[in-house]
């Protein structure tokens, strides 16, 4: 569905990306995995690519910012986080400068990631041309934190 926040996790090390996917769940945001920039390359080139693509730095075979580029060329805007290991302030200024974004490092705050993921999606689905369904995105995010702190 066009106006659906589904996420394409784009990790070859496999505890970012767990952690990542942990974080999207206690959000809602269903998720789909790729270990390679040519696994990315194949989720970003369907007719209905997903809305947001989380990416570590470094892949096997490519990186971040050519996540960028591939997302560039989707048949719909796809909005790009860039997840770095720790707070780089020369990468997160690099990836907005390439066209990601937002760059995020962990640990995910519920909060916070509900924040990047609210503002990325409403600028992916803007560019789509698509209303983000009749619940704003920040209105379907926030039950849902609230729920998963209350619980922590």
């Amino acid at each position: 569905m066009q106006g659906e926040v589904t996420a394409l996790l784009i990790f070859h090390h496999a505890k970012p990306y767990r952690d990542m996917e942990a974080a999207l769940q206690k959000l809602a945001v269903p998720t789909k995995r790729a270990r390679t920039l040519a696994e990315a390359s194949h989720a970003l080139s369907k007719v209905n690519p997903p809305l947001l693509a989380f990416t570590e730095s470094k892949l096997p075979d490519g990186n971040w910012a050519d996540v960028v580029s591939l997302s560039e060329r989707a048949s719909s805007p796809v909005a790009v986080i860039v997840v770095g290991q720790e707070i780089d302030i020369r990468l997160y200024a690099s990836a907005i400068e390439v066209g990601a974004s937002d760059f995020v490092a962990p640990p995910f705050d519920a909060l916070d990631l509900a924040h990047v993921v609210r503002c990325a999606a409403d600028k992916a689905l803007a560019r789509r041309g698509v209303a983000a369904n009749s619940q704003p995105i920040a209105e379907r995010l926030l039950p849902v934190v609230v729920k998963s702190q209350g619980n922590a």
